[in-house]
């Protein structure tokens, strides 16, 4: 199973065990079977017994985003200067950079494999960027290469975290559910849910890095 596909099974995972959890309050809510005292008593004991669960799910997506950032960094370092020592790889690179110099590079499809040979080497992108003659053509080569998005990676795998961290919370989760509009409170906490799980999906690759 890839990193996204984990990270966002947890999501929902926790998101069906919470909807249940929501329902039975919502059933004691509106029973006429307790008094004032003993709807509260029994709201807390199903929060105080759901707490471990909560707690699970949170360090389970807490992890996953960790290691998934940390495998991350580390691909990233291994695809740059993790090459350095790499002779076949540098000669190799430093033909292409040649080339490109001495104006040899014409054809769209040629540039484009370039790129995905060198795609995952920010450096490399960086100095084929940078040695591309001003012209027209060198524009539209431009255009290939992919961004740098690695601080946008990790500060939106940063929120993510942050998230996670707010909301499969037992605090929070308490809190919502004894407000005052304990429908909207705990309607809240499916809705952020919902919210981590169509970024995962729309926004994340199967390793955590952002879709280009």
């Amino acid at each position: 199973m890839s990193k996204k596909s984990e990270l966002i099974q947890l999501f929902k995972e926790f998101k069906d065990r919470y909807s249940t959890i929501q329902a039975r309050i919502a059933e004691v809510q509106k029973s006429d079977a307790y008094t004032d005292i003993g709807r509260e008593q029994t709201i807390g004991k199903i929060l105080e017994e759901f707490q471990p669960t909560v707690q699970l799910y949170h360090d389970k997506a807490i992890a996953a985003i960790d290691n998934g950032l940390t495998a991350l960094q580390a691909k990233w370092k291994a695809n740059s200067a993790g090459r350095l020592a790499d002779a076949g790889y540098q000669i190799g690179l430093g033909n292409v950079i040649k080339m490109i110099e001495a104006g040899a590079i014409h054809d769209r499809d040629d540039m484009q494999n370039i790129i995905e040979t060198y795609k995952d080497d920010y450096n490399a992108m960086a100095t084929i960027k940078n040695i591309l003659p001003k012209s027209e053509q060198a524009m539209d080569f431009v255009g290939l290469i992919p961004a740098d998005n690695r601080e946008q990676n990790k500060q939106l795998l940063g929120q993510l975290r942050n998230n996670a961290d707010q909301y499969i919370n037992a605090y929070r989760i308490e809190n919502a559910m004894k407000s005052s509009d304990a429908f909207q409170g705990a309607s809240s906490i499916v809705f952020a849910v919902d919210g981590m799980i169509e970024f995962a999906n729309t926004s994340l690759s199967d390793d955590l890095s952002l879709i280009q």
